[in-house]
């Protein structure tokens, strides 16, 4: 999760073996395609050099991108509220990610014509999607063509989140 907080992504939740991230809000980035992109591939390059293991096997996940529309926001009832992100963009990039094999990266046509000049990808042809009539144009990403000077502009430094012990005296009970 450190990976999308360095690059100015909102970490929107944790989903089983799953997280889900969104670029561009609450603050518009001109270049959110690109930092999603350099995001999923500094994950798969730490997972790869120092990821969990099972059975002498480096375990390996697969990431799915979609640029679109989405409402974002505070969702919720009165009970739970959460700032998410909904709609098909959401749904598109879930499905890529479904499709995507342990160690790749999928995007769709959108992402791929925000991202074509600072990425070596594979066209996949056109793929059907869970839930949507059209095919989409899919492609997996090979490589990030940045220099690090480039890609640490995208990023910034990380911060650590401040914490307080509690001592058990100093919490009064409610009832």
């Amino acid at each position: 999760s450190d990976v999308v907080i360095r690059y100015e992504g909102t970490l929107d939740k944790f989903m089983g073996d799953a997280i889900m991230a969104f670029f561009n809000a609450p603050v518009p980035q001109e270049d959110h395609a690109l930092r999603a992109v350099c995001t999923a591939t500094e994950i798969h390059e730490r997972v790869a050099q120092e990821g969990p293991e099972a059975n002498g096997r480096r375990l390996g996940f697969g990431i799915g991108i979609h640029t679109g529309d989405a409402v974002v926001g505070n969702v919720g009832s009165q009970y739970l509220m959460n700032y998410t992100a909904l709609g098909d963009s959401v749904n598109v990039a879930k499905r890529l990610q479904e499709m995507a094999g342990p160690g790749q990266t999928l995007i769709s046509q959108a992402t791929y014509e925000l991202v074509r000049d600072w990425v070596d990808v594979v066209p996949l042809g056109e793929r059907r999607l869970e839930g949507r009539q059209a095919p989409i144009h899919v492609y997996e990403v090979r490589a990030v063509r940045l220099s690090p000077a480039e890609r640490e502009r995208l990023t910034r430094p990380l911060e650590p989140v401040a914490s307080a012990k509690v001592n058990a005296e100093d919490v009064e009970e409610t009832r």
